[in-house]
C-alpha cells in the first residue's frame, strides 16, 4: 500500500501568496498573444479571385483596349457568360463560365461587327461549339478581390478549381494534427518546451510557404504550418488558464483571443490592401511568430503540470517568480512568504518518483489515448468534440464565406475580424460574473442558430437585391460563435485534470477540425446550389450542438484537479495518495 504524500494545491497558493491576476499573468498572456500568428483565414485573400475570361489573340486584345469595351461585354461575346436570365449556353455549367470560348477562326472574324453592341450575335451564339482557352485567361480588375492570389499564380482555375477547397481542407487537416500533437507533447514534455519547439517549426514552414514553387509544395507547407500554429494555440490557451484561478480565466484569455481573432486578422486585411502579392502578404502575416524568441527568456512552465508530474520543488520556484513579479518583492522576501505557508518540500520528488516511476514508464506509450482511457473520460471527450466540431464548422465556414459575400474583400475580412471584439468581451464578462459554464454557452449557440437561419432563409428564397441582410446576419452570428469558442477554451479544459489537460483539450480541438475541413466544401454549395444555402446548413448544425451541450456536465472551474483521482482542496498543501498513472 502506498504511503500518504503531500500534494500542493496551486489555486490556494495563487490566492494566498502569488496573486491570481497580476503583472506576471498579464505579461505572459500578452506575450503569447502578440507572438501567435493568425493563419487560418489567409485563404480569404489567397483564394479570392475575380471573374475571368479567355485571353484572345494580341490583335483582338489591342482592339478591346482601344474601344474601351467593358469586361462583361467582351466576355459575353467570346464565349458563354452570365446574363440576367442565367447562363447563355446550356452546354456549359456554372464552373465552365470564363473557361471556354466559341470555336471560331478568330483571325478571320470581323471584330468591328462581331463586338458591335447592336449586333444580333446573342441569338446566333447559342448553337456554337466551344473550346478550352488556348492562350490563358484575363481577370477583371475588381476592388472586391485580392489581385495577386494563389489561384492566378498556380493556375488552379476551371478544370483545376477543385484544388482550391482541397487546399483549404488540407490546412484544416493540419490543424487537426496540430491540436492533437500539441496536446500530447504539452502533457508529455511540458507546456514551455512544446511552445518553443512548435513556434520554431511554424517559422520554418512559413518560410517554406512563401518560397513554394508550385501548388503541391504550397499545400504541403501550409499543412505543416497549420500543425505548428494550432499546437502553439492549444498549449498557449491551457498555459494561461493554469496560471490563474477560475474567476480570472475568462479575463486572462482575452489578450490571446483578441490577438488571434482581431489584431492579427485585422492587420491581415490592411496588409493585403498594401501588399498585392500573396507571397509578401504571407511573409507579413507570419512575422509575429518571430517574437516567440522571447519565450526563451520569460515563458514559465505551468506549475500545475509540474505538480501533476511530481516536480513540486520546480512548481514552487515558478510560483515564487510569479510572486516576485506581482508583489515586486526581493527573492528573500518571497522565500520567507512561502516558508510561512508551506512546509519544507525537500524529498517530495524522490519520494513520489520512486512510487510512480514504474507506472509512468509502462503507461507512456499509451499517453496519447488517455482521453479515452475510461468510459467517463471517453464520453466527455467525444461529447466535447462533437460540440466544438459544430461550432468550428460554422465559425470557419462564415469566416471563409467572406469571399462569397459580394463586397470588397478587405472590408469583409476586417469586419469579420472586428466582430471578435464584442465576442471576446461578451464571453469574458459572462464567465467573469456567472458561476456556471454550461447554460451561457447553450444560450449563445441557440441565438447563433436562429440568426443564421433567418439570414439564410431570406437570402436563398427572398430574391433580395442587396447583400445587406446576409452581411448583417453573418457578422452577428460570427460575434456569437466567436464568443462561444472563447467560452469553450475556458469551459472544456476545466473538465479534465492537469495531467491530461492539454492532451484531452488538443484531442477535442483536433477532432473538431473535421468541421473546418467540411466547411470549405459546404461553402461551395453557394455556387452550385443557391446563394445563402451554407447559412441554412450551419444553422441546422448548431441545433445539434445546442442539444449536445446539455449532455455534458457543468463546472464552475474552482480548484481544478492536478490528477484524475484528486479531490478538490482549499489548503495550500495536503496529504493524499500518490496517483497511480494507470
Amino acid at each position: 500500500m502506498l504511503d500518504m504524500v503531500p500534494t500542493i494545491h496551486v489555486d490556494s497558493i495563487l490566492e494566498k501568496i502569488v496573486g491570481p491576476c497580476g503583472l506576471w499573468q498579464w505579461s505572459i498572456a500578452v506575450l503569447l498573444a502578440v507572438s501567435t500568428a493568425s493563419l487560418s483565414t489567409f485563404p480569404v485573400f489567397a483564394n479570392s479571385f475575380s471573374p475571368h475570361r479567355c485571353r484572345m489573340e494580341d490583335s483582338a486584345e489591342e482592339y478591346f483596349a482601344a474601344q474601351n469595351f467593358t469586361f462583361d461585354h467582351v466576355a459575353s461575346r467570346i464565349g458563354p457568360w452570365h446574363t440576367s436570365a442565367g447562363i447563355r449556353s446550356s452546354s456549359v455549367g456554372e464552373n465552365g463560365i470564363g473557361c471556354v470560348r466559341f470555336q471560331l477562326d478568330w483571325s478571320k472574324v470581323n471584330l468591328i461587327a462581331f463586338f458591335d453592341p447592336n449586333n444580333t450575335f446573342v441569338k446566333l451564339s447559342e448553337n456554337l461549339t466551344v473550346e478550352r482557352c488556348p492562350l490563358g485567361y484575363v481577370h477583371q480588375e475588381s476592388a472586391m478581390h485580392y489581385p495577386g492570389n494563389v489561384i492566378i499564380d498556380f493556375d488552379t482555375r476551371c478544370a483545376k478549381s477543385w484544388l482550391v477547397p482541397l487546399g483549404t481542407s488540407v490546412y484544416m487537416l493540419g490543424m487537426l494534427f496540430g491540436f492533437i500533437f500539441g496536446g500530447w507533447f504539452g502533457d508529455r514534455f511540458g507546456r514551455r518546451p512544446t511552445l518553443l519547439g512548435f513556434s520554431i517549426f511554424e517559422l520554418c514552414c512559413g518560410v517554406w510557404t512563401c518560397l513554394s514553387p508550385n501548388y503541391v509544395s504550397y499545400v504541403l507547407a501550409r499543412f505543416f504550418m497549420a500543425i505548428g500554429n494550432t499546437a502553439q494555440i492549444n498549449v498557449s490557451s491551457v498555459l494561461i488558464i493554469e496560471l490563474t484561478v477560475a474567476r480570472y480565466r475568462s479575463v486572462l484569455t482575452v489578450p490571446l483571443s483578441l490577438g488571434i481573432n482581431f489584431v492579427h486578422r485585422g492587420l491581415m486585411a490592411f496588409e493585403a490592401y498594401m501588399l498585392p502579392q500573396w507571397r509578401w502578404l504571407h511573409l507579413a502575416v507570419m512575422s509575429p511568430n518571430l517574437l516567440s524568441v522571447l519565450y526563451f527568456f520569460y515563458l514559465p512552465e505551468s506549475p500545475r503540470w509540474l505538480v501533476a508530474n511530481n516536480r513540486p520543488n520546480e512548481a514552487i520556484k515558478v510560483l515564487q517568480t510569479g510572486c516576485r513579479v506581482n508583489k515586486r518583492k526581493s527573492v528573500k522576501a518571497v522565500a520567507d512568504d512561502f516558508e510561512k505557508v508551506l512546509p519544507a518540500l525537500a524529498g517530495f520528488e524522490n519520494h513520489i518518483g520512486e512510487q510512480t516511476s514504474r507506472g509512468s514508464k509502462d503507461n507512456q506509450k499509451f499517453v496519447i489515448l488517455k482521453p479515452f482511457s475510461t468510459p467517463k473520460l471517453a464520453k466527455i471527450t467525444l461529447l466535447c468534440s462533437s460540440i466544438v466540431t459544430g461550432i468550428v464548422m460554422s465559425f470557419f465556414g462564415l469566416l471563409l464565406y467572406a469571399s462569397e459575400v459580394r463586397t470588397i474583400v478587405y472590408l469583409a475580412a476586417f469586419w469579420n475580424a472586428s466582430s471578435s471584439v464584442p465576442a471576446i468581451l461578451l464571453s469574458s464578462l459572462v464567465y467573469r460574473y456567472t458561476k456556471r459554464r454550461r447554460l451561457p454557452l447553450a444560450c449563445i449557440i441557440g441565438l447563433s442558430s436562429c440568426t443564421l437561419f433567418s439570414g439564410g432563409l431570406f437570402t436563398t428564397f427572398g430574391h433580395l437585391r442587396s447583400e445587406l441582410l446576409l452581411t448583417v446576419c453573418s457578422n452577428i452570428a460570427l460575434v456569437l460563435l466567436n464568443s462561444s469558442l472563447c467560452m469553450c477554451y475556458v469551459y472544456i479544459p476545466e473538465l479534465f485534470s492537469s495531467d491530461i489537460r492539454t492532451n484531452a483539450f488538443g484531442t477535442v480541438l483536433g477532432l473538431a477540425r473535421i468541421g473546418s475541413i467540411i466547411c470549405s466544401f459546404v461553402n461551395e454549395l453557394d455556387r452550385y446550389v443557391k446563394h445563402g444555402v451554407p447559412l441554412l446548413i450551419y444553422s441546422i448544425v448548431l441545433v445539434v450542438v445546442w442539444l449536445s451541450i446539455f449532455l455534458v456536465q457543468d463546472t464552475s472551474g474552482e480548484n481544478l484537479p492536478d490528477r484524475a483521482d484528486e479531490k478538490p482542496s482549499y489548503d495550500c498543501i495536503s496529504s493524499s495518495q500518490p496517483t497511480d498513472p494507470t
